[in-house]
């Protein structure tokens, strides 16, 4: 037999061999492709027990047949079957993935032509999966969202997975209301979509608890650790107001230094401006505008009448306000205003205008000026505190306001009184019957009680949120600025600056002076040592004072303790104090007045005499003489006078035989005692002799003749004198100036006088000259450090002299009124043209030069006419 090389195997065998194995294996896949179809019907028919049976031979089978674990993750898919299982069905589907992707091809392709492809695996995972996800979903928990991530990585729910976990874990940070759970949320979830919103909850809880818990040292803490807060700008607020409660001008420097709120910033510089004077420019942010407001504070406006409206000029004839307005308060045509706001009325209600017209408020019902920086004004029927920058101080509202030291605002509520800073602070709620400041202590009434407070105490308690007032005293009494005395019922204590006891309570009289404190009881006296601040234990049955000595009397004699000088303290049976500078004391009989100087006077039978208007002095008397001796003891002079008392600080009026002299406190005669009387007023001494007047000029040490009617009077460099009921003038050489022709002299300037002659007055030169025509009634209108300003009549009309200027106005005005001030005056004079029916009006300046001129109707005119 031949065989057949090994080509012609290969190509005679090998189809053969192939054709046997391709038949094997049809037959094998045919079998197995018809067990996965019998596993489809009976699923269609929904005899699951068979399907279950099938699938589990074809394990048995071919476990790595990826078409029977899809069929069992199916199976497992199927609700109605009793063992459904959703996490069972996904590691099967899972499973045929795996066994699809690992199988051969030709496998492959004979399950893709039974219709099980990878798209169909994929769908039946993804079914799964969205079945496993709506689970989730009813049953939401981190733990069962982080199990389906766990199952399904990757999947197209992670997203919304991940903002599940967020929302829950973010619920339950939120619902526990406590920091620390939100703090932990945004450390552990620092990607979280919740992040914005629990950073916002949690920035408000932490203003919640500062707002109701904080003072001002942690609002500054706060600001500090939480630069980002959305409550920032309360924050600052809060610190505004608590921060410049004293109303001091670096506090509110420190304040825009601090603070990043512009409006806030801006606010604490309006009031800067106002309390630096309106001279604070540099810490505003505008400081242009801020230039006009300062200039425009210097400006003073009076009213004026255009088409039967009002509007404003200035002091120097500029309209400033136009005229624009029916109504304006009465005041403002009495006097020039400088206000910084200007109440006017329109067609639509009043308003109020800054000094150039701008509207700060409308429809506003009255306004009333408190300060040059706080007003009132009434809204609706009730009255508003209004800082004159523009804003509410507070929005409840008041009755009346007053500014205490330019500290705090006096506000009157319900007919109770408050404090409150200028920034709305309320330092005192409106509760009390009566609040004032007594030097250094701020004293609240209530109920007929009295609390007492100092600045310092009531600002260190408002940084701690609140005054609480305790109301102990029924009475106080100021010892000087900085002590008071406390009463309640029987009892009194002594308090200083700071509220501290310098004598605590106790049934007794409190007696602070000069030399000591004091303390009487129904036991005595008892003395107060500062130094050991204690209450001495010995009781004294009396005890006498003052800024020179201390006296106790004791069991067996007195104790005299000087207060000054340099005596050391000595006993004596008996002592009277007689000023701060002497005590007369007694020692077996003797009797001797004691200086603090050292110097001792032996007396007897004297008297012993003080002078109301010279402490210290003393003038000792006897039935021959009188001996006036100086606070150290020194005798000034002695001699056998009626009576003497101080003239004045240098001068001792004496009287010897019913005549009357002066000596000074050197001891030396001034005027011999020949005058009947004699008296000091101006710095001239009046001396009186028979009805005859002189007197002495203390300026010159020359003595005028005693030969006139009347009281001399000075006149600069001269004297006005009266003689035979007729004035004249005399120089210092007594000299005849001006004749003794007049019936009135008024000194003019240096080189005139204002005389009356026959019911005519007339200004004059030292040549009796005319210098005007007569005149026939002159009364002082104004009077400053430049000159006097005179206004007269002639001929029935009003005119302006000035001692210094001359004629300011002829007499051609039916009136002349002055609406400025002393210091500065300006003149409202009015020339009523009867005929005509108009007044014109003109605005002079002190000067007489003309600032302004408008000629009005007789309505018109009645409109700008003060009442008063």
């Amino acid at each position: 037999m031949i065989l057949p090389n090994r080509d012609d195997f290969r190509c005679v065998n090998l189809p053969t061999m192939i054709k046997q194995i391709a038949f094997f294996l049809l037959l094998s896949h045919s079998l197995f492709f018809g067990a996965l179809d019998r596993i489809q019907k009976a699923m269609d028919k929904k005899e699951y027990e068979k399907a279950y049976e099938l699938i589990i031979k074809g394990y048995e089978k071919e476990p790595n047949n990826p078409g029977i674990s899809y069929y069992h993750a199916k199976l497992l898919f199927e609700e109605a079957y009793a063992k459904y299982h959703l996490d069972s069905a996904r590691i099967a589907i899972e499973n045929a993935k795996e066994k699809f992707n690992e199988a051969p091809q030709e496998l492959k392709e004979e399950i893709i032509k039974v219709g099980i492809t990878l798209d169909t695996i994929d769908l039946l995972h993804e079914n799964i999966r969205d079945q496993a996800f709506q689970n989730t979903l009813r049953e939401l928990s981190v733990s069962e969202a982080q199990s389906f991530q766990k199952k399904f990585p990757n999947s197209i729910y992670d997203d919304l997975l991940v903002y599940k976990i967020d929302s829950i874990k973010f619920r339950q940070a939120r619902l526990s209301e406590q920091e620390i759970k939100l703090v932990a949320f945004l450390e552990d979830n620092p990607a979280s979509a919740f992040r914005h919103q629990a950073d916002s909850i949690l920035d408000d809880m932490r203003y919640a608890f500062l707002n109701a818990n904080g003072d001002l040292k942690d609002h500054y803490a706060f600001h500090k650790e939480y630069p980002s807060s959305r409550h920032l700008a309360k924050i600052e607020s809060y610190v505004l107001k608590g921060s410049t409660a004293s109303h001091d001008k670096q506090n509110y420097h420190d304040f825009i230094s601090f603070a990043q709120t512009k409006a806030l910033k801006k606010k604490a510089a309006d009031v800067l401006f106002y309390l630096s004077n309106k001279q604070d420019l540099l810490s505003h942010p505008n400081q242009d505008s801020l230039s006009g407001a300062r200039s425009l504070s210097q400006v003073a406006l009076y009213p004026v009448i255009q088409n039967d409206l009002y509007g404003f000029y200035d002091q120097w004839g500029q309209s400033r306000i136009e005229s624009l307005y029916e109504e304006i308060y009465p005041d403002y045509k009495c006097e020039l205003t400088k206000d910084d706001w200007i109440y006017a009325e329109d067609k639509n209600g009043g308003l109020i205008l800054t000094k150039n017209g701008t509207t700060v408020l409308s429809d506003i019902d009255g306004y009333r000026s408190v300060s040059d920086d706080v007003g009132l004004i009434n809204q609706e029927g009730d009255w508003y505190l209004y800082h004159k920058s523009g804003f509410k101080i507070i929005d409840r509202p008041v009755e009346a306001a007053e500014i205490i030291a330019n500290k705090w605002i006096k506000v009157k509520s319900e007919n109770y009184w408050g404090l409150f800073s200028y920034m709305g602070l309320q330092v005192a709620e409106p509760i009390y019957d009566g609040i004032s400041k007594l030097e250094a202590f701020w004293v609240f009434e209530k109920n007929d009680l009295l609390a007492v407070y100092t600045e310092a105490l009531i600002l260190s308690e408002i940084e701690e949120r609140g005054v609480s007032l305790e109301f102990k005293f029924d009475d106080i009494e100021l010892v000087d600025k900085n002590k008071l005395i406390g009463f309640r019922g029987a009892r009194e204590c002594l308090l200083d600056s700071t509220l501290n006891f310098l004598i605590p309570w106790g049934e007794y009289e409190i007696y602070p002076e000069a030399s000591g404190w004091y303390l009487r009881s129904d036991q005595g006296y008892q003395f107060y040592s500062k130094s050991e601040e204690d209450i001495m234990t010995r009781i004294f049955s009396y005890m006498e004072s003052n800024a020179g000595w201390l006296a106790l009397k004791t069991e067996l004699d007195w104790m005299l303790i000087p207060g000054r000088g340099t005596l050391s303290p000595s006993r004596y049976d008996s002592i009277k104090l007689v000023n701060d500078y002497s005590a007369m004391v007694l020692n077996n009989d003797e009797k001797t007045l004691l200086f603090t100087s050292g110097e001792k006077i032996p007396i007897t039978d004297e008297r012993i005499r003080t002078f109301q208007n010279r402490e210290g002095f003393l003038n000792l008397i006897n039935e021959e003489q009188m001996t006036i001796f100086d606070p150290n003891g020194k005798e000034i002079i002695t001699g056998k006078f009626q009576k003497a008392s101080f003239l004045n600080d240098t001068l001792i009026r004496v009287q010897i035989r019913g005549k009357q002299g002066l000596i000074n406190v050197n001891g030396d005669w001034v005027l011999n005692p020949v005058f009947d009387s004699l008296d000091e007023k101006d710095g001239l001494i009046l001396t009186l002799i028979d009805g005859k007047i002189g007197c002495f000029d203390l300026l010159i040490n020359e003595l005028i003749p005693t030969e006139y009617d009347a009281r001399v009077v000075r006149l600069s460099s001269h004297y006005l004198v009266k003689k035979e009921g007729k004035f004249g003038v005399i120089d210092r050489n007594k000299t005849e100036v001006i004749s003794f022709d007049y019936d009135k002299i008024t000194f003019w300037n240096d080189t005139s006088f204002l005389v009356k002659k026959e019911e005519q007055f007339f200004i004059i030169n030292r040549e009796e000259e005319p210098l005007y025509d007569a005149i026939e009634s002159v009364t002082l209108f104004s009077n400053n450090d430049s000159h006097s300003i005179y206004r007269f009549i002639k001929n029935g009309r009003y005119g302006l002299f000035s001692n210094a200027f001359g004629v300011l106005l002829e007499a051609e005005f039916t009136d002349i009124l002055n609406i400025g001030s002393e210091e500065n005056p300006l003149i409202f004079a009015d020339q009523h043209l009867d005929k005509a029916g108009f007044h014109v009006v003109s605005y002079v300046n002190e000067k007489g030069v003309l600032i302004h001129s408008k000629a009005y109707t007789r309505e018109e005119f009645e409109g700008i006419l003060c009442d008063d």
